[in-house]
């Protein structure tokens, strides 16, 4: 389907549609090439409901502390949000518990140690994080 599709319609050859060969699947992102502000006049003029968040302050919605999100959004869904703060931490604390019990190394002291490293709160020099430099090091030149 996807190659008749691709023969007959040249617009299967834009930008806009990713073939998914491996899967045999087509992702069709219509709106790629959008604004933000394109966006939210369409949502605006079409009357769509969003998530009530966005009305306060937020840009995006989804996991509270996902990797993915920057350092500042990861900041102000904790500081709304502290049981979840508590709740990785905690999450973290078990993990090291684990660690110990297993015999695995542990760079950390504890989940607060965790949690600083994983919303990114040392820019620079994050405790028990190797810089690529020592980690090459390591390597002693097997690569």
């Amino acid at each position: 389907m996807h190659r008749e599709a691709k023969e007959n319609d040249p617009v299967w050859d834009c930008t806009l549609i990713k073939m998914m060969r491996e899967h045999g699947s087509t992702t069709v992102n219509p709106i790629y090439h959008w604004s933000d502000t394109d966006v939210w006049d369409y949502i605006t003029k079409e009357h769509i409901e969003t998530n009530p968040l966005y009305r306060c302050g937020y840009d995006r919605v989804g996991c509270i502390g996902c990797p993915l999100a920057s350092y500042h959004s990861r900041i102000k869904e904790f500081s709304d949000y502290p049981v979840y703060a508590d709740n990785y931490k905690k999450a973290f604390d078990r993990m090291l518990e684990t660690r110990t019990r297993r015999g695995l190394d542990n760079k950390w002291k504890n989940g607060q140690e965790v949690f600083n490293w994983w919303i990114e709160e040392y820019k620079y020099n994050v405790k028990g994080q190797i810089t690529i430099d020592e980690y090459l090091r390591d390597l002693g030149g097997r690569l």
